[in-house]
C-alpha cells in the first residue's frame, strides 16, 4: 500500500512538473506575441556575437540579432505549427477513426493497411518526401505534418471505437432508435476524450520536434522569421566563438519536450505522431 501511494504521489509531481514546464514556456511565447525587448529580425554588425549581458540576456547571434527576442518569437513560431499540425491530426483522424471503427469492413481494411503502411516509416522522412513535392515552407510544413498525423489519431481512435461499440449503453442507444451518427458523436465520442487527451500532448510533443527538425534542415520556416530548429541550424557557425546562440533554443525545445511528455505520462497512453 505504502508502494503504491509513493507512486502514485511520484505521478503528481511529475505530473504537476509538466503542467508548469509547459505553462512557463505557454506564457514566454505569449508575452512575445505582443512584445520582444528588440525587433527579432534587427540586424546590427556593431552586436554581432555578444555574450549575454543585461541589455541582451541571451546574448546575440552572428548577424547582431537579439536572442532573446528571437527565441520568444520563434517559439510562439514553433507553438502555431505544432498546434494547427495536431488539429488536422486530430479532426481528420477522429472522423476516420470513428467510421472505420464503428462500421468496419472492407473500408476498414482498405484504411488500415494503409495507415499501417504510412506509420512504418518515420514521421520526419514522410514529412520530407511530402515537402520534396509541395515544397518549403511553414505553410507547407502545416500541411505535410499535419497529413502525416491523420492516421496515427485515426489508430488511436478506431481501437477506442471498436471496444466502444460492442458495450451495453451503446446497445441500448440503439434499442431506443438512437441514430449511428449520433451515437458515435454524442455517445461514444466522449468516452474516448481521456486516449485523445493522451495522444494530442503526444502529438504536441511530436509536432514540435518534427517542426525543428525541418525547420533545421532549411525545409520549415525560412529567413528572416525565426523558429526554434532553424535558430539551432544557424548558431552552427558560431558554436565554437558563441555556444550561447544555440543554448537558448535548445533548452526551449528541451524544456516543452519534457513538459508535454510528463503530462502524457500521468492522463492516459497513446501514440500519435510516428518515431
Amino acid at each position: 500500500m505504502k508502494k503504491k501511494r509513493g507512486q502514485e504521489n511520484t505521478k503528481n509531481w511529475s505530473l504537476i512538473l509538466g503542467i508548469v514546464l509547459v505553462s512557463a514556456v505557454l506564457f514566454f511565447v505569449l508575452i512575445g506575441l505582443f512584445w520582444t525587448p528588440y525587433e527579432p529580425t534587427a540586424i546590427s554588425v556593431a552586436l554581432k556575437n555578444k555574450p549575454p549581458s543585461l541589455s541582451h540576456p541571451f546574448g546575440t547571434d552572428y548577424m547582431g540579432r537579439d536572442i532573446l527576442s528571437r527565441v520568444m518569437q520563434g517559439a510562439g513560431t514553433t507553438f502555431l505549427i505544432s498546434i494547427v499540425t495536431v488539429a488536422i491530426g486530430l479532426i481528420f483522424g477522429t472522423f476516420i477513426g470513428a467510421f472505420t471503427g464503428y462500421y468496419g469492413g472492407v473500408v476498414d481494411e482498405i484504411l488500415m493497411r494503409l495507415n499501417d503502411t504510412l506509420t512504418s516509416f518515420p514521421s520526419i522522412l514522410l514529412a520530407l518526401v511530402f515537402v520534396s513535392v509541395i515544397g518549403s515552407g511553414k505553410y507547407n510544413i502545416i500541411i505535410a505534418l499535419g497529413v502525416i498525423f491523420v492516421p496515427s489519431f485515426a489508430r488511436v481512435v478506431r481501437s477506442e471505437y471498436i471496444v466502444q461499440k460492442e458495450l451495453d449503453y451503446v446497445r441500448n442507444a440503439k434499442l431506443l432508435g438512437a441514430s449511428d451518427l449520433r451515437i458515435m458523436f454524442v455517445h461514444i465520442l466522449p468516452n474516448t476524450v481521456p486516449i485523445l487527451l493522451s495522444s494530442t500532448t503526444i502529438g504536441l510533443n511530436n509536432a514540435i520536434l518534427a517542426e525543428a527538425g525541418m525547420s533545421y534542415l532549411s525545409l520549415g520556416v525560412q529567413p528572416p522569421d525565426p523558429s526554434l530548429g532553424r535558430m539551432l541550424s544557424e548558431a552552427q557557425s558560431s558554436s565554437l566563438n558563441a555556444p550561447w546562440s544555440a543554448l537558448a533554443p535548445g533548452l526551449m525545445i528541451v524544456f516543452t519536450v519534457l513538459g508535454f511528455s510528463m503530462i502524457s505520462e500521468n492522463i492516459g497512453r497513446g501514440d500519435v505522431g510516428g518515431k
